[in-house]
């Protein structure tokens, strides 16, 4: 039963479901920031991003594939164009980032991944699917686009790597089918655990003629500990479940969900001190700052919103009242 409580004059309701959607999306940050941590703490894999993709796709691809076969019908109406755009949050996600790192610091990746994904679900939904954009999202964007830009173009003590930009534009690839996924997911109204199975079961088999059959698999250098982690870690832990808490938290919050994404820089930020020992400075505090702050000037127009509907006697989900909420 929904808890009231007062502000004011005004009642605010706070559902169990909506606070399932944040513990959801709480989950799926902290899988994503952890990932960051444990990538720059020096962990290191003798697999190469072709065998990382292949497990995470291949696990939720074997787990779920009687799902996938019961809703075969479902999958035969959503069609091919919205199953290869979930898709796209699969092995090609994966890859961009696996080789970005090969080029950009892990620290890059954070800042342009994660951040930049609800930017460009912003501008997605207003140049393809017609949405307004309000002047808070506006700011909001900036202000995650400034924090980003400064950690991304913080001047280096030493000389920048010439091949930097390619880990840039891999990274700026990967937020973009990151948001492609999000909007398809949100705008069919597609259930996580079909999501899930989709995205696991078309990256597998686009993946698998050269996971098998090409020299870019170094599975066989690897050691059977290295494989054991990495299968648990990039197939369960990140492929089914944080793929699968997102798809939730998506599901319940709405494109509210993708702003909360923003926040796994900051996140690993927090986590890297009692793990890695290491304590951000002024500078990327302030930084950070900046896309907390855009996090913060977005949510304001949806909170108007959900008050004003409620005055109104309308629900916040009601199709008249959509076309005024923030699209991210």
């Amino acid at each position: 039963m929904p808890r009231i409580g007062f502000v004011g004059r005004r009642t605010v309701r706070t559902s169990a479901p909506r606070l399932m959607g944040y513990a959801w999306m709480a989950v799926a940050i902290t899988i994503w920031a952890s990932w960051l941590v444990l990538t720059s703490s020096g962990v290191t894999t003798a697999l190469s991003p072709v065998d990382l993709a292949g497990l995470r796709a291949l696990v939720p691809a074997v787990v779920l594939a009687p799902l996938l076969w019961r809703q075969r019908y479902e999958v035969a109406r959503l069609g091919l164009q919205k199953s290869l755009l979930l898709s796209l949050y699969g092995a090609p996600f994966t890859l961009c980032v696996g080789y970005g790192l090969s080029y950009a610091p892990v620290a890059h990746a954070g800042a342009m991944v994660p951040s930049l994904m609800p930017v460009f679900v912003l501008f997605i939904g207003w140049i393809a699917l017609g949405q307004r954009v309000s002047a808070y999202q506006l700011g909001s964007a900036v202000l995650i686009i400034a924090g980003a830009a400064a950690i991304v173009f913080r001047p280096a003590e030493g000389a920048r790597p010439d091949n930097l930009w390619i880990g840039h534009g891999v990274f700026l690839a990967g937020a973009f089918f990151w948001a492609c996924f999000t909007l398809t997911l949100r705008q069919h109204a597609i259930s996580p655990f079909l999501a899930t199975a989709l995205v696991g079961a078309i990256s597998t088999l686009c993946l698998a003629p050269f996971w098998v059959m090409s020299g870019l698999s170094t599975m066989g250098a690897a050691t059977p500990p290295d494989i054991a982690f990495q299968f648990v870690f990039q197939g369960v832990i990140t492929g089914l479940v944080s793929l699968y808490a997102f798809g939730e938290a998506l599901r319940v919050l709405g494109l509210v969900a993708t702003r909360l994404a923003a926040f796994t820089p900051a996140v690993a930020t927090c986590l890297a001190i009692p793990i890695l020992s290491q304590v951000p400075d002024a500078y990327e505090i302030a930084a950070i700052g900046l896309v907390v702050g855009g996090l913060l000037v977005a949510s304001l127009p949806a909170r108007a919103v959900r008050s004003a509907a409620s005055e109104r006697g309308q629900s916040p989900d009601d199709p008249r009242c959509r076309k005024s909420q923030m699209p991210y």
